[in-house]
């Protein structure tokens, strides 16, 4: 077990399971949001949609940030630096817990200058081909790839879709090239042209172009198919037994926020999640609700680190990588 599993499992500690959220009133000043990312994504979406749902429940102004850049760190800086009074929150995705396996050095500590308030959903990855390729199954661009090896790319958001996209071509023993994206429209864009082969997003950035025609769904990377994608199967379906993967939209409060504000956020967030326009963003995504208790995703950080740091060694990806 490493420093950063000595840290999280510390900062467990601040959160006694005995504790329970005391009433908090958050209307005395404006909240803010921050983003790490562009907006118009995934994670700026269901952000906008939480955002004016706190509003109306907790009367007053939720503000979002779109601070993007260096896979969310430079957001997630600021966040780090803000005054720990229950007024500024980051919303990131699991990129937030690969960047301390993927980055030399880092502004900040992630697991100790940052508390976890809540999950506030999960999504499973989709990977698209273009249509102009021909190919219409998982099988069909496996035969594809292996008979030009090195011929072909799959493309990438973000660290997290990229690791994600390295499992699958190492598992399937694919020679394939990484692109790295700055986000997952530009990344889309280019499977739409035949540019990139392979597209490994999530699904609000893809919707567009499937509906279109111009990029062809072959599989999801959660535990079940759904009915916005009918007829896609996951991989699990397809043979690869233990590749489940999603990525989260996550709640975190500067370190020293006091335990009850951060549970009430909490509270605040699980309610919000299933009010309906909420719920209607998250289900575009095939984004499933989850605001779980805060000592309870604090625990679940920790497996997600060491799984996500398990999957960096597997496929050879070190700092930097």
């Amino acid at each position: 077990m490493n420093k950063l599993h000595y840290r999280l499992l510390a900062s467990l500690w601040l959160f006694p399971f005995a504790v329970t959220a005391q009433a908090y009133d958050f209307s005395g000043k404006p909240i803010t949001i921050v983003v790490p990312y562009n907006p118009g994504g995934g994670t700026d979406t269901i952000a906008r949609r939480l955002s004016n749902q706190l509003a109306k429940q907790l009367n007053t102004n939720v503000i979002i940030e779109n601070k993007a850049g260096a896979d969310g760190i430079i957001g997630t800086s600021a966040v780090v630096r803000a005054k720990p009074d229950g007024h500024t929150y980051a919303l990131v995705v699991n990129t937030h817990i690969v960047n301390p396996l993927f980055h030399k050095t880092m502004p900040y500590d992630t697991f100790k200058d940052l508390t976890g308030v809540t999950m506030i959903a999960k999504s499973p990855l989709v990977l698209v081909v273009p249509k102009s390729l021909g190919v219409t199954t998982l099988d069909e661009l496996i035969k594809l790839v292996k008979k030009a090896p090195g011929k072909y790319a799959y493309g990438s958001s973000e660290n997290f879709t990229k690791r994600v996209g390295a499992r699958f071509v190492k598992e399937l023993e694919l020679d394939m090239i990484n692109v790295p994206y700055s986000g997952g429209a530009p990344l889309m864009t280019d499977v739409a042209a035949g540019t990139t082969t392979l597209g490994v997003g999530s699904i609000l950035a893809a919707h567009a172009y499937i509906s279109s025609g111009k990029v062809v769904p072959i599989a999801l990377t959660g535990d079940k198919a759904d009915d916005s994608l009918p007829g896609v199967k996951t991989l699990k379906d397809q043979g690869m037994n233990h590749f489940s993967m999603y990525v989260t939209y996550s709640l975190f409060a500067p370190a020293k926020t006091p335990k009850p504000i951060v549970q009430a956020m909490q509270q605040e967030v699980r309610k919000a999640v299933f009010a309906q326009s909420v719920k209607q963003a998250l289900q575009a995504q095939v984004a499933e609700p989850v605001a779980n208790p805060v000592e309870q995703f604090n625990k679940e950080l920790l497996s997600e680190y060491a799984q996500l740091d398990q999957l960096a060694k597997s496929i050879g990806m070190k700092a930097g990588g």
